[in-house]
């Protein structure tokens, strides 16, 4: 659900391009009635009372934030760096409810070179009324060195170190540590596309919840760059393999699944976009005796400018959990639909004027996980 709920975000925290600066700020204030803030199903509600109650609230959130592109002196190194921090505000249980987030980002760059590093504060909902958030941080340092794509060949390699930590006691199974290390062989085309092949390694090492520690291999085949007339991004097709280095009684400990990758982006005409993004793969849970589920993800967005003045927008997502491993009678499998249409408005060069709404449902064979949630919302958007 994280993962679904990030690719629909892009287009709420997209903003139109100005002239170059090295420095930019960023303001944002969006106001949002949320119907369901709990994430409950009602009927499952109302036969089960400790279960809580389907609650509703008004939420402000504020968001201010820098951007600094600019070159290093002497060099042909690109640097970027951005943080972004808000505070969301609900009229319901306010000191409960109530949280900050930020975000920030640095990274050094040249056509052949990515060094970079980036972090995420945020707090997943509370279940209930009686509950409180988890706080919780990502942090990724990544780098990546490739040799020049004027050639029919090229090779390349990547490292990426990530770090998940939750703040509260109940969740502190999920704090773990993940390294990748992986190699890319290309058949360039041109310099704009190519097709390659990939073999990743993984490591996962868990703070606390040692059983779910794995390695894992990845292997990969895909097309980059210019992949059709005006049609550019990234897909792939994967193949992955765990090792489980300790043994649970009903679980698995060498899985494996067949996934892909999709960024795509078609740029139909000068006032038509089209976004596809798509992922399957293995994630990390905590539920039963299940140490991972297969997701699987589709995310469509569009946008069409009919002015200089007004745009429209509409995200379609889809996400697919699918648990393994039996809990109880029941082996859990969810899925997740999102619709997000939004009508855009520039009132300045520097100021945008948003009204959205947003539906997500979630169909699960276990009623409890259940629920559907409507939001409608007005956002304003600055950049100076």
């Amino acid at each position: 659900m994280k993962k679904l709920t990030a690719f629909v975000l892009v287009a709420l925290f997209a903003l139109p391009a100005f002239a170059a600066r090295p420095v930019q700020f960023v303001v944002t204030e969006d106001i949002t009635y949320d119907d369901n803030i709990y994430l409950k199903d009602k009927s499952y509600s109302k036969e089960n009372p400790g279960y809580g109650e389907v609650q509703e609230s008004f939420i402000s959130t504020t968001r201010v934030g820098a951007n600094y592109n600019g070159k290093v002196p002497g060099s042909d190194f690109a640097l970027k760096a951005g943080a972004l921090v808000g505070y969301n505000a609900y009229t319901e249980k306010p000191s409960k409810n109530n949280y900050w987030d930020a975000l920030g980002n640095v990274e050094l760059a040249n056509e052949n070179i990515k060094v970079g590093d980036s972090l995420v504060y945020t707090s997943d909902p509370a279940n209930n009324e009686l509950t409180d958030r988890y706080k919780r941080m990502r942090n990724t340092a990544y780098a990546s060195l490739k040799t020049t794509n004027k050639k029919l060949f090229s090779v390349g390699v990547a490292v990426d170190d990530i770090f998940d930590r939750y703040f509260d006691a109940a969740m502190e199974g999920l704090n773990r540590n993940r390294f990748d290390a992986s190699a890319q062989l290309f058949y360039n085309f041109n310099t704009k596309t190519n097709l390659f092949v990939e073999y990743t390694f993984s490591d996962i090492v868990y703070k606390v919840n040692q059983v779910n520690n794995s390695t894992g291999h990845r292997v990969g085949f895909g097309i980059n760059g210019q992949v059709a007339p005006k049609v550019t991004g990234t897909a792939k097709v994967t193949y992955a393999l765990r090792d489980y280095s300790h043994d649970i009684a009903g679980a698995e400990n060498h899985p494996d699944l067949f996934g892909y990758y999709a960024a795509l982006t078609w740029k139909a005409t000068a006032q038509d976009t089209l976004r596809l993004s798509g992922e399957r793969q293995m994630e990390e849970t905590l539920y039963g005796t299940n140490r991972y589920f297969a997701d699987t993800l589709i995310a469509l967005y569009g946008q069409h400018k009919f002015n200089s003045k007004w745009a429209a927008g509409l995200t379609l997502g889809y996400e697919d959990m699918s648990y393994s491993r039996y809990v109880g009678n029941n082996k859990r499998h969810d899925n997740l639909y999102t619709i997000r249409p939004q009508l855009d408005y520039m009132f300045k060069d520097w100021l945008m004027g948003s009204l959205w709404y947003q539906y997500r449902g979630r169909h699960s064979n276990s009623q409890r996980f259940e629920y559907d949630n409507n939001r409608v919302g007005v956002s304003l958007k600055a950049l100076f």
